[in-house]
């Protein structure tokens, strides 16, 4: 891949520094910390987040399904639309998960 070349140049251009190398080990370092909170705050938010969509999914599925009664056509347009969004909503938040795969 592209991505992989240059960053394969970059590390090669950065072992044949080696003051830029310890520069670069130095910045790694300062950074690790920020790169675990940042982690952290995206695995609460996720979590946050997931709770009350459940709720929201389990109560579209009995809509959806019959259990709550009849629906009409035009209530049952808008829940395909309501169902979309949430399902979107969904796999966002999925993906907030740290160590998730990229859709």
């Amino acid at each position: 891949m592209v991505g992989d070349d240059r960053r394969g140049e970059a590390v090669a251009g950065v072992a044949a520094q080696p003051g830029d190398a310890r520069a670069t080990v130095a910045l790694v370092e300062a950074l690790s910390p920020l790169d675990a909170r940042t982690a952290g705050l995206l695995q609460a938010l996720s979590h946050q987040l997931r709770n009350p969509l459940t709720a929201v999914i389990g109560y579209l599925e009995l809509l959806t399904d019959g259990t709550l009664g009849p629906l009409s056509m035009e209530q049952q347009r808008v829940l395909r639309v309501v169902v979309a969004g949430v399902t979107r909503l969904a796999e966002f938040v999925d993906d907030l998960e740290p160590g998730s795969p990229a859709r």
